[in-house]
């Protein structure tokens, strides 16, 4: 099998789909347009791409990430910087890290949950004879 590039398989695509080539291009288009956006906003904690994998954040980068902005933002206000636009940036990633932050722990709180009753499941007896 050698490798094909995405075009080259538009008007094959667009045949089988009965579609033209700009429709199936809008589409391919579209999607991946989501996914750029997806994987670099910071709504999301996990991203999945079907055949690709899961993205995921990491929490030490969203630490890190936090206190970098967190001193900008401080050492703009010592320096009476008047961009409203850096400033107003600024806020609105710190905000939405930290956002991201507390959906990261929340996860956690729910896996490890899940992995204690797991655990006390476990032990606990199971009545073999379901007739009784």
């Amino acid at each position: 099998m050698h490798p094909r590039k995405a075009k080259e398989l538009y008007s094959e695509v667009a045949k089988e789909a009965n579609l033209s080539e700009e429709t199936i291009n809008n589409i391919v288009g579209f999607y991946w347009r989501e996914v750029r956006k997806n994987l670099s906003s910071l709504k999301h904690s996990r991203v999945h791409i079907t055949n690709l994998g899961d993205f995921v954040t990491k929490h030490w980068k969203i630490d890190s990430k936090i206190e970098m902005l967190e001193k900008f933002e401080e050492n703009n206000r010592q320096k009476g910087l008047q961009q409203m636009t850096a400033r107003f940036k600024t806020a609105e990633t710190l905000f939405d890290l930290k956002i991201l932050k507390d959906i990261i722990t929340e996860e956690k709180q729910r896996a490890d949950f899940i992995k204690m009753h797991k655990s006390h499941e476990s032990k606990r007896k199971h009545n073999k004879n379901m007739e009784e």
